[in-house]
């Protein structure tokens, strides 16, 4: 998995689903931010890899390969969540105060909470990735041989 193409997508898929909960809270009075809407960008990021493994290998990945990404997928996460964390809190000074009075305890519950979220999900996610994107192209497939 090349790390920079995952915290790329990461993040680009971070920003798209920050900006559609703002636009309905503010177009629609629907207020959706919670820490379940926090968790897509990772569903995505990790279905999105999923289907970039099955272009290139045309199999689903191995338990191995896909415990290996999970692993690698985690990773990345928690080393984007401090900047994360930072410039987000940079615009919310309420936030920023409200970081500021945690304690190390509460850091290792939260990073705790980010791994056993982001590790499973990841891993599940890899798979469903590969398996849509194998099922397409064997549509794909039969598609074209059915217009010959």
């Amino acid at each position: 998995m090349p790390i920079l193409r995952y915290g790329l997508i990461l993040v680009l898929t971070g920003l798209v689903v920050s900006g559609l909960v703002l636009a309905l809270e503010r177009l629609a009075g629907v207020d959706l931010a919670s820490v379940g809407i926090a968790a897509v960008p990772i569903f995505l990021t990790a279905m999105i890899e999923g289907q970039f493994f099955a272009k290139r290998s045309g199999r689903l990945p191995a338990r191995a390969e896909a415990l290996r990404f999970a692993a690698l997928a985690t990773a990345v996460t928690l080393m984007l969540l401090g900047p994360a964390l930072v410039l987000i809190s940079l615009g919310d000074p309420a936030l920023l105060a409200l970081l500021r009075g945690f304690d190390a305890v509460l850091w290792l519950v939260i990073l705790g909470l980010v791994v056993a979220i982001t590790f499973p999900a990841s891993y599940l996610f890899y798979g469903q990735g590969a398996r849509s994107q194998l099922r397409a192209t064997r549509r794909q497939k039969i598609r074209q041989g059915g217009a010959k």
